[in-house]
This record gives structure tokens, sequence and C-alpha cells, in this order.
């Protein structure tokens, strides 16, 4: 398993910081709408009433600035000053738990909350909103007076707008964390209506110039249990800038965790020129939306550019749309070491795997996939727009072609309904691919999938893949190769147990892809996909590095009909809660559970 690596500092540096620390005079101010900007500000009753005073100030290590519930605020709060790694600067909220979390709308500035050049700074319980006006009364551009230098063109959210920007163009920054906030309706105004799109929630932004020698990133990042809705473009963006042609300095350690992106314009979360990320137990629900005119209109859930061990897992993937990419999470190009893996996904209309060219190790194993690739080429052509369910391309920007080294789908289960049918294709000179122990079942009625693997300078390492019924697929010569063309006999489930449910994918014991797998196995390091098996199924279940592996993403029914695998407990415990749709493999139901539930249908295989 792949883990976020921690701080570690030496003795000497340790004892230098818990110095400092013993002279910082930490402190919490309060900001509230029936505050008073010339009082104290360090108490709920002596408060601070504006951003205009906060932006005033320089914080230091250890200080608190906490908004009250059921307060609004206009404007742009630019926090300054730096926290430690153990004294982060936090912003949050006080007051009764039975007012809403206080809001910061942006008012048409181009962040609601901006972080520059400033390190160790904790968000956390506050609602964030951007999409009025970039004028303000007298028609003038909206700037902040206290960000200052030639920078403070960006204080204008005339063409672009953020709910929460992060810079670094002056020096490195770490340490910023994004926790139980909700981001919603980000939306510029634009001179140029070819920019309306362009709102984001979050947005890291590394500015470097390599042939001066100047390099900023932005490591330790993390954004977990944060909503993000209605945005005009991506959710959450990390784009680095002035590193083209570098692909060593990368931002790190970026953790995004039990977070939902709901109707966003674009993809979810957009990870550029990113080194160890781990994305996990998230939501993806609508991205690439079109309910606002506003929106892109196009994304799949998630995405890597440029990025290297980037681990996507546990997260439920549903409904994305447009006419490009909006696969359930896709891999961009110029990527090394990225698996996506123990998803669940859902009605994307692009499909379930899309993996482009000049990639190395990458690709997609125990996942479920149920009625990926819906759409439809708008011209008819073959091979070009379609939805699919395996996708390699070879673009990688350019007209220039460039293969993959090492792309991989292995035990993944995909069903198809009657209504619809995805391709499998893979481009002409796409490099080594291997598609191994892959269990795809369809309904009985419908058209016809094509499968299409070019030869020309490819290699195809394929095998035990188990296809039902025969009569729905048009294997390509390649796909035949150890094809299985026979009934997967699932587990007959409670009648209690909807069927979108993961568990109606659980194998019967005398099922003929029970241990009829090819063996991935080798190699002791957890990166080495083609050779190291993960060790766990999409419920956790153990999967031997020494015996033959069962097809699709669930091994055999280790628990028989009336149970389920707890994998933190490492048994058999019986069905329960987990029986309605556990689908955060935690052994209970919780409320986006059943969110998630509503959106999925019942079906049959």
């Amino acid at each position: 398993m792949f883990y976020l690596s921690s701080y570690r500092l030496s003795l000497p540096i340790l004892l230098c910081a818990m110095t400092s620390i013993s002279g910082w005079a930490q402190s919490t101010y309060y900001i509230s709408p029936t505050g008073n900007d010339e009082a104290l500000g360090t108490a709920p009753n002596s408060a601070w009433q504006t951003l205009a005073k906060l932006n005033e100030q320089t914080f230091s290590p250890g200080d608190q600035v906490l908004f009250e519930r059921g307060g609004h605020w206009l404007g742009m709060f630019h926090v300054k000053g730096s926290g430690s790694p153990t004294q982060p600067i936090v912003l949050s909220d006080f007051g009764s738990q039975d007012q809403p979390a206080p809001s910061l709308d942006g008012d048409g500035f181009q962040s609601a909350l901006l972080i520059y050049n400033d390190s160790f700074i904790t968000v956390e319980n506050l609602v964030f909103t951007n999409q009025a006006s970039h004028l303000d009364s007298n028609g003038v551009v909206k700037k902040l007076p206290t960000f200052l230098g030639e920078s403070n063109d960006w204080g204008s959210g005339k063409n672009v707008r953020f709910g929460i920007k992060v810079v670094a163009d002056a020096t490195s920054i770490e340490g910023i964390v994004v926790r139980g906030v909700v981001i919603h309706d980000i939306f510029p105004t634009p001179t140029n209506l070819e920019n309306k799109h362009l709102g984001y929630g979050i947005k890291l932004e590394n500015r470097s110039d390599t042939l001066l020698g100047n390099v900023n990133t932005i490591d330790h990042v993390v954004v977990e249990d944060t909503e993000i809705t209605r945005t005009g473009h991506y959710g959450f963006w990390i784009k680095a800038l002035g590193l083209a042609g570098n692909n060593n300095i990368k931002n790190t350690n970026i953790h995004v965790k039990g977070c939902t992106f709901s109707h966003t314009g674009g993809s979810g979360f957009v990870p550029n020129r990113c080194r160890d990320v781990v994305v996990e137990h998230c939501v993806y629900n609508h991205t690439g939306s079109s309910v606002d005119e506003r929106m892109w209109k196009r994304g799949s859930g998630t995405w890597t550019f440029k990025c290297e061990r980037v681990f996507i897992q546990n997260n439920r993937l549903m409904n994305a749309h447009g006419p490009q990419d909006s696969y359930s999470a896709h891999i961009d190009y110029g990527n090394k070491d990225v698996v996506i893996q123990y998803n669940l996904s859902f009605n994307n209309e692009g499909g379930f795997a899309e993996v482009l060219g000049d990639n190395i190790n990458c690709g997609y194993r125990y996942n479920i996939s149920i009625n990926d690739g819906y759409r439809e080429d708008p011209d008819g052509l073959p091979w070009n727009k379609k939805g699919k369910i395996f996708w390699v391309s070879t673009f990688c920007g350019g007209p220039v072609r460039c293969p993959s080294v090492g792309t991989f789908f292995y035990n993944n289960t995909v069903y198809v309904d009657s209504t619809l049918n995805p391709e499998i294709y893979v481009w002409p000179e796409a490099g080594d691919v291997h598609i191994l122990n892959n269990l795809i079942c369809m309904a009985s009625d419908g058209e016809t999938l094509q499968s299409f693997l070019e030869d020309q300078d490819n290699q195809y390492s394929v095998g035990t893949n188990l296809f039902y019924p025969a009569s729905r697929i048009e294997l390509d010569e390649d796909l035949l190769e150890g094809a299985l063309m026979v009934d997967p006999v699932f587990v007959s489930n409670s009648a209690m147990i909807p069927l979108q449910s993961a568990l109606n994918f659980q194998l019967q014991p005398n099922s003929p892809a029970v241990e009829s797998g090819t063996l991935i196995s080798g190699s002791a390091d957890t990166l080495d996909f083609l050779e190291n098996n993960g060790g766990r199924d999409f419920f956790g279940q153990p999967v031997s590095n020494s015996l033959l592996p069962s097809i699709g993403a669930l091994q055999s029914s280790l628990c028989g009909t009336n149970s389920h695998w707890n994998s933190s407990e490492a048994m058999c415990l019986p069905i329960n809660d987990a029986c309605f749709g556990d689908l955060d493999n935690d052994g209970s139901l919780s409320v986006m559970d059943l969110l998630i539930l509503l959106s999925l249908f019942s079906i049959a295989c």
C-alpha cells in the first residue's frame, strides 16, 4: 500500500523549532457580522467585522482566525503569514452549531480566499462562493489594495474565478490543508465570452523559470471531507507553470480524501506535474455538467497529467458527461506509475478506462464498471468518439504520436446492459498492452460490442479474460487468446440486496472464473504493477502471490451468500447494512451511500 511521506525533522532543526515556538505569541482572532474593526478582535465579544481588517494583518504560527457561524462576508480574503509544521495558521469557525457555516463570497474578485507564497495554513468548516461581477458600483475593476506588486492584476476576477487559490511564485510552499469546506457556484463574468467557463473551486498554481534557476513547488497538501459543486470548469486543479520540458520537478505529496465533486463543469480533480498523489474515498458525480450555460460541459471524474506515483482508489465515479474524454477516471499523457484501482464506475458517457500516450507503467485493476460508455460518435465514425470499455491511444499533445510502456487492464469487472454497446480499442503504435483476468458481462440482448486491437508496432499480453454472452461481442483475434466465453455464475444474493450493489459480482464457488486467471506475481515492489498484484481485490479480499487468481474485480465468494468480507477485520462478517450498498467498504451504510444508491439502477446478468 502507498502512503504519503511524513515530515522528518533532524534533532537540531526540531530543537530550533521548539525554541521558536516557545517565543510565539499565539492569538485567536474572531470575525463577526456584528463586530467592530476598532475592537481588539481577540474574543467573541470584541470581534472584528470585515475582511478589510483581516487583510491588514500578518499572522504568526499557531494563530487562528475564526468566523462566526451564520455570518456572510463579501470580497477576497488574502491571508498573510506562514505557520509551521506543528503550529499552522488555522482559518475556521466559531459559534452555535445550529447556525450555518460561515460563508465567504469572493464578490467578483479573482478568489474568495488567496494564499500567496505562504505555508502551513489550514482552512476548515467554511463555505466559499464567487460569481458576482468583477466591476464595482462605479464600473471599476475590483482589486485588493493589500495585494501589491505586479501580481495585483491577479486580484481582478474579470475572466477567471476561484473559490480558493494558492500561488507559489516567489518561494516553494507546503502544508496547505483544506478540510470540511464547501465550495459552490464559482463562475466568472468575463469580458470575453469564450472564457465564461473559467471558474474553479480550488487551484494550486506554482510558477517557475528554470532558465533563471527559479523553481517553486507546492508540497504536502491535504484536501479532505470537502464538497465542491457548480463550478464553470474543474473542481480542484493543480497547475505547474514554467516547467515545460522538465519532467523531474513535481509538486509532491498530495492527498485528496473523502471529498465530493458534483456538477462541476469540467473534471472533478486534475493534478498536473505532481508526484506521490493519493485520491481515495471520494465521490465524483456529474462531472462535465451542463446545468449552467457557463459550464465547460465535458470532463472525466479525475485525470492525471505528467504525474508520477499516483493511486486513485476506492472512489465512486459516476455520470461523467461530454463529447470528449468524460470517462470515470483517465490517464492523460506523460505519466509514470499511475494505478486506478478499487473504484466503482457507473454511467460515464465516454467510458470506463482511457490511457493516452507517453505513459510508463499505468493502468486499471480491480475496478467495477457498470454501464459506462454510452456515447455515440456524432459522425458515425468507427473507433472515434464512441464510448469505450478500454481505450489506449498514442495522443501526447500534438501531431506526433507517442507509444507507452506497460499499459495494463487486469481483474476489472464490467457490466453492460442491453441499451449500449461500448467498444474496446487500442491504437497502432501504442506499445505493450496487458489485458488479463477481466470479466465482461452483458445483458443477453442488445447490439454487438466491437473490439479492435491494432497490430502495428504493438505487443500484447492477453489471457484469461471472460466474456459473456458470446453472442454480444465480436472479439478481436488478439482478445481470443485464452478467452473464456462462459457464464461467470454470480452469487444469488438476498432479495433485500439492491442489484446495483457490488456484492452482486461475487462469484459462486463453482464459477468457471474462480482461480482461473493468470497469475500476476514475482515482485515485492508495490509500484511494479505488472508483477505485483496489489495483494487485495475490490472488497479487500486477499489475492495470493502463488495461487491462480479469479477473473474479475472480486475473488471467489469466500464469505458465501449471507456474509461479506470486512478488510479491516480480515474476516467474513454477516451481511447487514453493507448489503444495501456499503460504497465505502467500511461495513456501514452512510448517508452518502444512500445518495449514491439513489443514482444507480438495478442490473441483472
